[in-house]
């Protein structure tokens, strides 16, 4: 087994050292002289502090293997860490990241008290930050030029501009974050943004874009906000995604049914729409003035495979005609879980004497 290890190429041995976690790597060790060192060298660093003794054990461990490192590239570190008391070893992670060109970065913790990068931080290398971890997301005067890929989880944004330090983001992704801004206002200040994720309950009353270059929006929060998009709007935008996570509030339903209108407004150059099945059912609540706000949609999908009925099945037609009434050639799919596919294939088969327009409507199975 040791020679077999020996004689493979240094780099196919740094890949395959690269795609364990950093403690097994430490340990091939064992396994030949000739990866005695080579751990010191691998592109990526994935820490994890299961199967450690303890916490003290793992972070002394982190501590290590970083000060022994060799002065070579590192690509990427990934760091997951249970329990509290995670603000000291988690900052030495960063401030090694910031120091030696680290290009991603990706933490997984329960809880920090202060956020790690402090505020006139700047790296020119960092294109990738993906933090999971109850946190106060802080404002930066320093740049981080050259990073394109955010990703926060059950982090609190307080800044009205907390974007401002990634002038070149591409893709912004907020899972479970919570908005205590003033007035509840979110504002995405990103030319270069191109992708758009919000997963999550928190309630954003409005939202002010300025991300000209914006080709894909995905909403799935606990409200629809008052959408406000500046410099032109969306000229670009091809694929939207909205769903509803939040409760039903009684009396509080023509209000949303009145925001999903406002935001598809504010949404208008869409390509591609998706919607899930408590967004088609808050569309049928109320009737519909006037036309689609949609200028040019070619393709509309339903997403039904969380929760569907026959009385949603009935519901389709009637949307189709009003969201996709300009586009003769649109396609409409509807997704089903496969225990329904049989039946809503025989529901829309039935309707396809009476209405011509549904043999336009296509059913997958998820």
């Amino acid at each position: 087994m040791a020679d077999m290890l020996a004689n493979l190429p240094e780099c196919l041995q740094l890949r395959i050292l690269s795609c364990l976690d950093t403690r097994h790597v430490v340990q091939t060790t064992l396994l030949s002289k000739s990866w005695f060192s080579s751990w010191t060298c691998t592109p990526v660093l994935s820490f994890s502090s299961n199967g450690f003794e303890n916490l003290d054990v793992f972070d002394n461990f982190v501590v290590n293997v970083l000060s022994n490192r060799q002065p070579v590239k590192l690509d990427k570190i990934t760091f997951k860490r249970d329990g509290k008391d995670v603000d000291l070893i988690l900052q030495k992670v960063f401030d090694y990241t910031f120091l030696h060109g680290v290009q991603e970065l990706e933490v997984d913790i329960d809880y920090i008290k202060s956020w790690p990068i402090g505020l006139h931080t700047s790296s020119d290398s960092l294109k990738s930050l993906k933090f999971a971890g109850y946190s106060f997301f802080e404002p930066i005067s320093g740049s981080f030029k050259n990073l394109t890929n955010l990703h926060l989880k059950r982090a609190t944004i307080t800044d009205l501009d907390p974007f401002l330090g990634f002038p070149a983001l591409y893709k912004l992704r907020l899972d479970f974050c919570f908005l205590r801004t003033k007035g509840k206002v979110l504002n995405v200040n990103a030319a270069q943004l191109s992708e758009f994720t919000l997963l999550g309950y928190s309630y954003v009353k409005r939202c002010e874009f300025t991300t000209p270059k914006l080709r894909y929006f995905e909403w799935r929060g606990g409200n629809f906000p008052n959408m406000v998009a500046h410099e032109g709007g969306f000229p670009i935008l091809d694929t939207v995604v909205i769903d509803y996570n939040g409760y039903w509030l009684q009396g509080v339903g023509r209000k949303m049914f009145d925001n999903l209108l406002m935001l598809f407004n504010t949404l208008h150059n869409a390509r591609s729409l998706k919607v899930f099945s408590p967004v088609v059912h808050l569309l049928t609540l109320f009737p519909v003035n006037g036309h689609s706000p949609f200028r040019d949609l070619k393709c509309l999908e339903l997403d039904f495979s969380s929760f569907c009925n026959e009385d949603l099945f009935e519901l389709v037609s009637g949307l189709k005609d009003y969201l996709l009434p300009k586009s003769r050639d649109a396609k409409c799919n509807v997704m089903v879980i496969n225990s329904l596919r049989p039946q809503a294939i025989a529901f829309f088969e039935s309707a396809f004497a009476i209405c011509e327009r549904s043999k336009s409507i296509n059913i997958f199975g998820c």
